[in-house]
């Protein structure tokens, strides 16, 4: 680490995990009080997603924070080019930020309505296309995705690279479950708010 050193990385995790922790609280929805349903996908993003936020950030931040990370990681890339060093570092805090944005304002948006993966739409849920989501139909899952890809690029971990390619995979699977069921509660009002918004990155898919 060379931007703002482990210390300061493992703590900028921590604060990241505060903001994201204090907009989940303004939900009001189902939060994490049944359990997911449907397919074993669906099961396995739900709670590689959760592992990701409550488990595996903190640990990276614990063992950066005192000193332990590149002992504990044993697929960290030594890169003795520094202005590569902190082009990744720098583009990674980048992602790691705009990850967090997404996730929070995704958050607010939902509020009342957010449930997790794996549960089809309330009758009584409106379709949510205001705030961030008028920007991108997944922020939620777009912004782990972020905060995870920035966190690879930051330690630059071949382990956590692999953990952003198998999350990426479980999410553009389970999504495409959820469009599904979003297309049948909301028909003609979703399919128009699909043509119109990006699934994953605002602009461009």
């Amino acid at each position: 680490m060379h931007l703002i050193g482990e210390q300061g990385v493992g703590i900028f995790l921590f604060v990241v995990l505060a903001l994201q922790g204090g907009a989940m609280l303004v939900c009001t929805g189902r939060f994490l009080q049944i359990k997911p349903e449907g397919q074993g996908i669906v099961m396995a993003e739900n709670y590689f997603n959760t592992g990701i936020l409550i488990l595996f950030i903190p640990l990276i931040a614990v063992s950066l924070i005192i000193g332990w990370y590149q002992i504990l990681d044993l697929t960290h890339l030594d890169i003795d080019i520094p202005w590569l060093i902190y082009g990744l570092e720098a583009i990674g805090i980048a992602l790691i930020i705009c990850g967090t944005a997404m996730v929070v304002f995704g958050f607010l948006a939902l509020r009342n309505t957010f449930q997790p993966g794996g549960f089809a739409p309330r009758s009584q849920d409106p379709l949510v296309t205001w705030g961030i989501y008028s920007l991108l139909r997944n922020p939620l899952n777009a912004g782990v995705l972020s905060v995870t890809l920035g966190l690879a690029l930051v330690v630059q971990s071949l382990f956590v690279i692999a953990l952003f390619i198998i999350y990426l995979i479980l999410v553009l699977r389970v999504l495409s479950i959820e469009e599904s069921w979003l297309s049948e509660a909301f028909a003609e009002e979703y399919r128009s708010y699909r043509q119109k918004v990006k699934r994953l990155v605002p602009f461009i898919y």
